[in-house]
C-alpha cells in the first residue's frame, strides 16, 4: 500500500469529502482533491449536484428544531399517557 499524499482520490474518499463540504468541515486540501477529481467522475459530479441541492432546500424549509425543555414535556406526555393505558 501507498501512504504517499496524492491529489487523486477515489469515489468514496471524494463522497465523503463533498458531505464535509455540505456542513462546512471540508479541509482546503479536502475541497481541493474532491474539486479535482469532479473534473474527472461524472457520477461524483452528479452526487455533489444532488447534496449541493439538498443543502439549499433544507436551509429554505425554515425548519425549526425543539429545544430541550420542549423535548423534556412531550417525553413526560408519552410517559403519562402509557401508564394511563
Amino acid at each position: 500500500m501507498n501512504n504517499k499524499k496524492t491529489l487523486f482520490i477515489d469515489c468514496s474518499e471524494a463522497a465523503y469529502c463533498c458531505d464535509k463540504k455540505q456542513y462546512n468541515e471540508a479541509s482546503l486540501p479536502e475541497k481541493l482533491k474532491m474539486l479535482l477529481h469532479l473534473v474527472f467522475c461524472k457520477r461524483c459530479r452528479k452526487y455533489s449536484s444532488h447534496n449541493n441541492r439538498l443543502t439549499e432546500l433544507m436551509e429554505k424549509s425554515n425548519i425549526k428544531t425543539c429545544t430541550e425543555d420542549e423535548k423534556k414535556v412531550w417525553k413526560e406526555g408519552i410517559k403519562k399517557e402509557l401508564t394511563d393505558k
